[in-house]
């Protein structure tokens, strides 16, 4: 074999690679380039831990505040049932149980 011949088998080899191999990898490439680009959208969308913790901290205290709210008002009603002699002391008592939030003091009438 000659440098002649050499040279022929080189340039038939990268041939066949340019031919045959190559595109393999530009398809691969390609598809990893896809890849990619789908990770980064999901970057974007994603819904990081912090977020969603603010999120549940905005809707607890959103709860918190309308069942204080509902407390009072059921405690209120209880009141004025009592005041109007509507409600045996017994009853008051065990809907009085039925408060969400506790009282920090009990006022007897």
């Amino acid at each position: 074999m000659d440098k002649k011949d050499l040279t022929q088998i080189r340039e038939e080899f990268a041939q066949v690679i340019e031919d045959n191999i190559n595109p393999q990898f530009e398809d691969i490439r390609g598809r990893l380039g896809n890849v990619e680009k789908g990770l980064e959208q999901v970057k974007l969308e994603m819904v990081t831990k912090s977020y969603l913790d603010d999120k549940l901290a905005d809707l607890e205290g959103g709860l918190v505040a309308k069942l204080r709210k509902e407390d009072t008002k059921m405690s209120r009603l209880i009141e004025i049932m009592k005041n109007k002699s509507l409600l045996s002391k017994s009853e008051v008592n065990e809907l009085s149980q039925f408060n969400i939030f506790p009282k920090t003091h009990h006022q007897e009438n």
